[in-house]
């Protein structure tokens, strides 16, 4: 269930899940490379992570500054997962969850991503 806060935090949520998201996916691909020995393609993902990372931090603080933490995942089973987060609102917290259907996260990952890879149809 989501809390009452406004539209710009709840962005910044969903901002800070698909780049923790997008992260994981680009280190998954930088390890791979490695193992095959594609040094430009490495060099290519690193430079991304690097992205990702800066993009992960201007987040991150934004939520430090407005007092939101946003926790790990938890599976509710093998469709959905759930982020549960607080916030620090009139001397006091507003929790809530975020439910994403896991389908609909990659798919979302991978039109995110779209833009750093060239994807075949």
């Amino acid at each position: 269930m989501r809390a009452t806060i406004s539209e710009e935090w709840l962005q910044m949520i969903d901002e800070k899940i698909y780049l923790d998201l997008e992260i994981h996916v680009i280190n998954k691909r930088l390890i791979l490379s490695e193992k095959k020995g594609t040094k430009g393609y490495s060099k290519h993902l690193e430079s991304i992570i690097k992205e990702k990372i800066e993009d992960r931090k201007r987040v991150s603080e934004f939520l430090r500054k407005n007092g939101i933490k946003v926790d790990d995942p938890i599976p509710e089973d093998e469709h959905f997962v759930e982020y549960h987060y607080s916030c620090k609102v009139d001397g006091g917290y507003k929790e809530g969850t975020m439910k994403y259907w896991k389908h609909a996260l990659r798919y979302s990952l991978k039109k995110r991503l779209g833009k750093y890879f060239a994807t075949r149809e």
